[in-house]
């Protein structure tokens, strides 16, 4: 029943990875990871794809919770950070492709300290998304591996 939930979930942010061209990295039990493609063409708007991505996915939450799914509601925390990283398939057996870098663990740890339905962000996210968006100033959070932060919500 899990499988068959987090499936049907999932397939609604797999729809919306292509509608912003982003990269889904990776599932991982219940976390879903993606980034924007780097180009030329497209390395100015990342970020805010990633946003818009964002704000659509606790959309498609709400809409999976609108059905009445037989396990009850669910809630997403959301976390995004930006900053360079770097990628590649490792293995000999299974090949998987993975993304390693400080802005990686950030964007993790800006999940992991969330709120639920809510997108928590890093200060370098606000600076970087555009002005198209509207963030709420959380507070300074003390963040595993990095120290005080200052972090914000994405509405």
């Amino acid at each position: 029943e899990v499988v068959v939930m987090l499936n049907d979930i999932f397939s609604r942010f797999d729809y919306l990875v292509d509608i912003y061209d982003l990269n889904k990295v990776k599932t991982i039990g219940d976390c879903y990871m993606v980034t924007s493609i780097p180009s030329d063409e497209l390395e100015h708007d990342g970020c805010s794809r990633v946003c818009r991505f964002a704000l659509d996915m606790m959309k498609a939450v709400r809409s999976f919770n609108n059905t009445g799914p037989r396990h009850g509601q669910i809630n997403f925390r959301i976390g995004i950070a930006t900053g360079q990283v770097v990628a590649g398939v490792v293995g000999t057996k299974r090949f998987l492709f993975d993304m390693w870098g400080d802005a990686v663990n950030v964007a993790a740890r800006m999940e992991q300290s969330g709120l639920a339905g809510q997108i928590q962000v890093t200060k370098e996210v606000v600076d970087h998304a555009g002005p198209n968006f509207t963030f709420e100033l959380r507070g300074t959070l003390t963040i595993k591996g990095k120290g005080p932060m200052e972090v914000f919500l994405l509405k």
